[in-house]
């Protein structure tokens, strides 16, 4: 692939977010915001009508730029580090990347556009043919929100669960909507910004876990912009089954690969080795492969918040909100100051399985780590349907 090939696409995030309040450790909807007049040019700290705050970044060309970029847009809202000495203490808001926590869901959303070109409706519902039946993947890496209502339940994304009739209707493949109620979307241009394929599945969350799907869904993209054919087809019923698994259980759930169902960590190896020419091209940091590695043993943001809710609510069941709240404030302190997300886990209490030297896209042996693997989740066993309702 030739060089600089990877910067043909062109990938923008918006994060949703719950706010924390640093005085008491109350976490809400209330708006997050940085000091004044420290947002770089094409990146946006704004308010939105369902969650609170929304943060947009500038578009990203290359990996490294979007994780760096991430780190450093959502690190002005630590709002002591710019305004000294900070004598209000009320005043200040950090925002919770998680994908739910009382009634609302909060979402990582993926704008892809195409450098040098404008992308049409029709560019945009090819384009999304080869995304779609990936979907329950980035269901599955995404996942961030174990929590709903304020209290801990089993499933790894309530805001797909409990969202999905409202915000994220299932399309047929090679269907796609303008509004806003899909999980794909076309978003016509927008003043100086161009119009994009919208992808609105994961879960808000770390940089890091936002930075490793927007990987997946370049890698789709730069397959399809070379004219590679759609890697993954599956019949709709299999896509609506996979996809309902890989919200109620996250990286443990199983997902079907052009038939075949196999543990998602399983698939996870396959979509490398597919496309392992697109990933080289990338350039992708360690950092993000070792949240793929942590994603093929089961490890994602969900996992992560789930055993940190369950260690404070052993300690403290009566305020385990509050104290989760301040260990998650030291946690993204620590992640948005460049450390890792083994540093932002051991802020919260919690241990993560040691990846580094684990096979990579570059080694791929269908690594998945044993232990329990959940079972296949359909409506018809007793989950969800995928409009969000309990059979």
């Amino acid at each position: 692939m030739e060089g600089n090939f990877d910067r043909r696409i062109i990938i923008g995030v918006e994060l949703e977010a719950y706010s924390i309040e640093t005085g008491d450790n109350r976490i809400g909807r209330k708006l997050s915001s940085p000091k004044r007049g420290v947002s770089e040019y094409d990146e946006g700290f704004t308010r939105d009508s369902s969650i609170g705050s929304e943060y947009n970044s500038r578009p990203f060309s290359t990996v490294r730029e979007a994780l760096f970029l991430l780190r450093s847009g959502l690190r002005k809202y630590l709002r002591t580090l710019y305004e000294v000495p900070f004598t209000n203490p009320h005043a200040h808001r950090v925002p919770l990347l998680v994908g739910a926590w009382t009634d609302r869901t909060a979402g990582t959303h993926l704008h892809v556009s195409i450098q040098g070109r404008r992308m049409s409706h029709k560019d945009a519902v090819s384009l999304s043919s080869h995304v779609h039946d990936h979907l329950p993947l980035l269901i599955a890496l995404g996942a961030n929100s174990p929590v709903w209502g304020r209290e801990l339940t089993p499933c790894e994304s309530n805001r797909i669960i409990e969202g999905t009739e409202t915000y994220f209707n299932p399309l047929p493949r090679g269907k796609l909507a303008s509004g806003k109620t899909t999980e794909m979307c076309y978003s016509h241009a927008l003043g100086d910004k161009p119009p994009t394929l919208e992808i609105r599945v994961p879960d808000s969350n770390l940089p890091q876990f936002a930075v490793a799907s927007l990987c997946l869904v370049k890698a789709i993209c730069l397959r399809w912009l070379r004219g590679g054919g759609a890697s993954n087809l599956i019949r709709h019923k299999d896509y609506l089954r996979a996809r309902i698994g890989a919200a109620a259980s996250g990286m443990r759930a199983r997902l079907c690969w052009k038939g075949q169902w196999m543990p998602a960590g399983r698939y996870l190896d396959r979509f490398l080795l597919v496309h392992r020419e697109e990933f080289e091209a990338m350039d992708v940091p360690d950092e993000i492969n070792d949240v793929l590695r942590l994603a093929r043993c089961g490890f994602t943001g969900s996992r992560i918040l789930r055993e940190a809710v369950l260690l404070v609510q052993q300690s403290h069941p009566q305020t385990w909100q509050e104290h989760f709240a301040e260990r998650y404030v030291r946690g993204l302190q620590e992640v948005l100051s460049g450390n890792t997300l083994t540093d932002f886990a051991s802020a919260l209490g919690v241990k993560l399985p040691v990846v580094e030297g684990k096979d990579s896209y570059k080694d791929v042996r269908h690594f998945c780590c044993s232990g329990y693997q959940a079972p296949l989740i359909t409506p018809a066993a007793g989950s969800r349907h995928p409009t969000g309702r309990w059979s």
